[in-house]
């Protein structure tokens, strides 16, 4: 039991200590493309024209000021609706928008292909920003996705950032979301940007050259999560690198209620197994399917240090048991504290017992989206319900 804690610990290390070499790693990039910039054999042109498409069902409560927050932006926005019963389409075009109205619900990825197709965005421009409904950029948000698109890179992945007001500080989902966001893209989204084995991206906020998205973005996804498909397709196809842009920051929705939580991140995970499936992760032998293995190892571990322990804590006994809860708190709250700071939200150190719990939740949602990845490898149209939405009337905070 403890060689697996001490495994366990060595790892999170290894994770902090490979996030901290990937800064100094791209600082160093940086300085060497500017003295030899202009001396290499690039694979696509400079990004100059830019627009923003998003699609969203039945987003009228939202797609205004996702629209408006875009066109801060100095740069087009189109937007399709879904099949929309709602006043998203008129709501859209008040706010500034092309509209392309669908009659028919056919889910965000068909959307998405009927309006770059429809509106011959690829003859048009060199890049386009897909964001959700729900989305609301910072209005330098493009700017800072092309400072890291270079003439290498594919896709330049944003930075999420939970949209939690003030009339909602208590909630323990925007909570868990928050600190998850600050956790994962501290650390493994730095690290997988710097190698060029990013095995997810924000499909939310992301900026995609048009060479890409005439290659990836197909009339029928085959994974319930979409933005899965197209990362694994860049690599697959090998278009080009996929960056972190951690300036470009985009505020998001998140899910308010247990349901809502469990159901979104059930088919986000459920996508990435039906992509590590699909796309036959760990049968070549490149960069890309070698990290990709060591990530699930990574995950089996996460997963089974749960009922390990639950198990430990079990066997110190009843007497034992506050001193066992404190230690377990104790690891998570150096996370917690550096979220807090990071992310400038004191509270977020209350909500530390409800993040061990969600945490724990989590690891169950792996275990059952993999089992309904055996079951349903691919689905026959990315359509889904989208958790509930808040109405909001101002920008978030920083936005």
């Amino acid at each position: 039991m403890e060689k697996i804690s001490y495994l366990i610990y060595m790892i999170a290390a290894l994770t902090v200590g490979l996030a901290g070499s990937s800064v100094y790693i791209e600082y160093r990039r940086a300085q060497r493309t500017k003295l030899h910039h202009g001396k290499k054999n690039y694979r696509y042109r400079t990004v100059r024209k830019v627009a923003v498409l998003i699609a969203s069902k039945d987003g009228e409560q939202t797609i205004a000021l996702a629209v408006r927050a875009a066109r801060k932006n100095r740069y087009p926005v189109y937007v399709v609706s879904d099949g929309s019963i709602d006043k998203t389409a008129q709501a859209a075009r008040e706010a500034g928008a092309t509209v392309l109205a669908l009659r028919k619900n056919v889910g965000k990825p068909t959307a998405l292909h009927r309006a770059y197709k429809h509106f011959k965005l690829s003859n048009q421009y060199d890049a386009i920003a897909i964001l959700d409904d729900d989305v609301v950029i910072e209005k330098d948000f493009i700017k800072q996705s092309r400072k890291v698109m270079d003439r290498d890179c594919a896709i330049s992945v944003g930075k999420n950032i939970t949209d939690w007001p003030d009339h909602k500080k208590w909630n323990v989902w925007l909570a868990s979301r928050a600190y998850t966001y600050w956790a994962y893209q501290i650390t493994m989204r730095y690290i997988q940007s710097t190698y060029n084995v990013m095995n997810c991206i924000s499909g939310s906020n992301s900026l995609y050259r048009t060479e890409v998205l005439d290659k990836v973005l197909k009339k029928n996804t085959p994974y319930i999560v979409d933005d899965t498909f197209w990362t694994l397709e860049t690599h697959r196809l090998n278009l080009g690198t996929i960056k972190y842009a951690p300036r470009a920051r985009a505020w998001l929705q998140d899910p308010t209620t247990f349901r809502d939580w469990y159901k979104q991140n059930l088919r986000w995970m459920w996508g990435t197994f039906q992509g590590i499936l699909g796309h036959k992760i760990g049968t070549e032998k490149n960069k890309f399917h070698l990290t990709y293995i060591a990530l699930m190892i990574d995950w089996l571990v996460y997963i089974f240090s749960a009922p390990l322990t639950i198990y430990i804590i079990w066997q110190a006994g009843i007497h034992n048991l506050f001193i066992e809860l404190l230690l377990l708190m104790a690891g998570y709250s150096v996370w917690v504290i550096a979220a807090s700071i990071g992310l400038k939200r004191p509270r977020l150190i209350l909500f530390l017992p409800a993040i061990v719990v969600v945490d724990f939740i989590f690891r169950w949602i792996m275990v059952h989206s993999f089992i309904k990845a055996l079951r349903y490898p691919t689905v026959e149209a990315c359509v889904w319900d989208s958790p509930k939405r808040f109405s909001i009337q101002v920008a978030p905070r920083g936005a």
